[in-house]
Formats: C-alpha cells, structure tokens, sequence
C-alpha cells in the first residue's frame, strides 16, 4: 500500500469544496431567516384609520376665554393682534393676517398696528381642541423682538 500524499492540485479542490459546503451553510441560514413574518404575525384588513377629529377648534382670548377665528389674540401680557382675517382654521395650522401692537412699540403701532402674518399650529386634543403656539412674521421688527415672536406659546383656553 503506498502513503496518501497530498499534491498542490488535490489541496486546491479540497479547499474549493470545502468553501463550497461553508457558503451554503452561510446561504441557507441567512435565507431562512428572510423567509418572511414569523407565523404569529400577520397584516389583514384595511389600516386602522386614525381618529378623526370632531367639533370646534380653539384658541385662547383674554382670561382663557375660548375663541374660534378670533378677530383679536393676545400674546403673553405685553402684545395682541388686531384685525384677524383668517384665511384657514381648524387644520393642523391656522392661518391670518393682521395687526400687532404691544407695549414695548408704543406709541407707533398702537396708533398704525404693524402688519403680520399669524400661523397658528401645535393642535392639541383634550377633550376639545386647541391652538398651542403662535409664529407671527412682522417685516417691521428685527432681531430679539422677531425672534421672541416667531415662536410664542398661548394659553390653554377655558372650555368646561
């Protein structure tokens, strides 16, 4: 009987096979976790839809009187928007265009409000549903004062 010698060419194919075996192995598990949804889970029926949202939409006026469209609207103690015309309400976001006078601007914009444009947005539901915060864009102001109004938070309206 003559000794088993191994020469380049067998070592070659014996490697090529077994890489062969490896990466099917590597494959198969791989694939088998691919294989889809685990039984217990399952997707029928149409999405639930989200609930829709019924009644008036508010904001908050002076002493958390609730308001709908107002044609005013304070914001904080020392500013108030005047002639509200809405050109949206009751969405995600509100939208007007008005005046805007304040303390900190007297006596300019008491006697000529300056123009703005009020979003409206951060809906909320709680057993009624309410205006959060306030953005108003005002061409007039610049620095601090339009940085302070471009984001203000409203009052929590007084609905029983």
């Amino acid at each position: 009987m003559r000794p088993a010698t191994t020469t380049p060419r067998t070592a070659v194919a014996a490697g090529a096979v077994l890489l062969a075996v490896l990466l099917s192995a590597v494959l198969s598990v791989v694939l088998a976790g691919c294989g889809g949804p685990a039984p217990l889970l399952r997707d029928e029926g149409p999405a639930v839809a989200p609930s829709a949202r019924s009644g008036p939409v508010y904001a908050a006026g002076d002493a958390g009187r609730p308001l709908e469209r107002p044609d005013a609207l304070p914001l904080g103690d020392s500013a108030r928007l005047t002639g509200l015309r809405w050109k949206s309400w009751g969405g995600p976001t509100a939208v007007a265009g008005g005046g805007l006078v304040g303390d900190w601007c007297a006596p300019e914009c008491v006697r000529t409000p300056y123009r703005v444009t009020v979003t409206l947005s951060g809906l909320q539901q709680q057993g009624f549903a309410y205006y959060s915060s306030a953005g108003v864009v005002a061409p007039e102001l610049r620095g601090a004062k339009a940085a302070e109004l471009g984001r203000v938070s409203l009052h929590l309206p007084d609905v029983e």
